[in-house]
Parts: structure tokens; C-alpha cells; sequence
């Protein structure tokens, strides 16, 4: 019996690292890429509009389809804004913006 719990246990925690979170206040600035200097950051630039609220979206990072809310976390990089299925995805994005926006 303790195997079947060590087993589903293994199988849960990759689902639960991008569990959906109700985020009430969204980043707005991220360091640059580590992968080096570049032009663009990614933070919140407010000349690129938001992600209206009820549109569909693709996460850059999961590749999971979902629904924008209210408490979508959004962010811009090279003048797009990327949304996220869950607040976890934006540190992953952040960290390496240019191989997740070519996606």
C-alpha cells in the first residue's frame, strides 16, 4: 500500500508546480535574460495593451490553452504581452524570455 502512495505521489507533483492560482497583483518588472544582455526586458510596459479579459490564450511557458481572467498574470517583452496559465510560469518565462516567445 505505501508503494501506490510513493507512486501517485511521484505522478501528482509535476501537476502540482503549475496548479491555477488566484494572483490579485501582478509583477511588473522581471530581471533580463541570464542568457546575457538584451534589448528587451521583460516587465510591464503599459504602451502594449493588456490581454482583454475572457480572450483565449496559449502560455508561453506550458503551452496550455486557457482563459484570460481578472487575475491573469500578463507581462511584455519586445513589445508583445505574454499571458500565463498560472502566476509559477512568469519567474520561468522571465528567466529565459527570447525561448519561450519564439514558441
Amino acid at each position: 500500500m505505501n508503494k501506490t502512495i510513493l507512486v501517485g505521489l511521484l505522478f501528482a507533483l509535476p501537476l502540482a508546480a503549475c496548479e491555477k492560482k488566484s494572483q490579485t497583483s501582478q509583477p511588473t518588472a522581471a530581471a533580463p535574460s541570464a542568457a546575457g544582455a538584451t534589448t528587451a526586458a521583460v516587465g510591464d510596459d503599459p504602451a502594449v495593451a493588456k490581454i482583454a479579459v475572457g480572450s483565449a490564450a496559449k502560455c508561453p511557458v506550458t503551452g496550455e490553452d486557457f482563459t484570460v481572467k481578472d487575475s491573469t498574470v500578463q507581462v511584455t517583452y519586445a513589445g508583445k504581452r505574454y499571458a500565463f496559465c498560472c502566476a509559477d510560469c512568469q519567474p520561468t518565462f522571465a528567466k529565459s524570455p527570447a525561448k519561450y516567445a519564439a514558441k
